[in-house]
């Protein structure tokens, strides 16, 4: 993997393409269809995608012959870590190591590492929490000028 990159899941790599082509879309509604050429997702995996993010209550379904998707709430309330919890579950989840099956001159390293990485995770979970779809999709309001944070699928 190169460096600087992360791996996500087809199912959360398309769940952010989703929520990202919605953005942008602003007012429009789009259909299962449009997203699923738009973005190269296979249909019935945007299928369960979608109902997931549905499911989330991060997007609706409008029927008729003008319905399609859309967001539940502004970009600019959406995180990602609300994103990536729909669409993965807990967010940075890892099996606890138990330090009391380790031999015991490691049971003391073990529970050091096992607090730094609470800490990564705690971090990382902020730091998802405050970074919006709209950063993402850099839908801005006007005249505001802000940090770009980029978003490379």
């Amino acid at each position: 993997m190169p460096r600087g990159t992360m791996r996500f899941s087809k199912t959360t790599d398309y769940a952010l393409r989703v929520m990202l082509a919605l953005a942008r879309a602003g007012d429009r509604r789009l259909s299962l269809q449009t997203l699923a050429q738009r973005e190269q997702i296979p249909r019935k995996f945007l299928e369960h995608v979608v109902r997931g993010l549905k499911e989330a209550g991060l997007l609706c379904s409008i029927p008729g012959p003008k319905g399609g998707y859309e967001l539940v709430e502004h970009p600019s309330l959406i995180s990602v870590g609300r994103i990536l919890q729909a669409s993965q579950g807990q967010l940075l989840s890892t099996e606890r190591i138990d330090a009391d099956e380790m031999p015991g001159h490691l049971a003391e390293p073990v529970t050091r590492l096992m607090r730094v990485m609470d800490e990564i995770r705690s971090f990382a979970r902020q730091r998802l929490e405050s970074v919006t779809l709209a950063d993402l999709a850099e839908i801005r309001e006007a005249g505001v000028a802000e940090d770009v944070i980029m978003y490379y699928i």
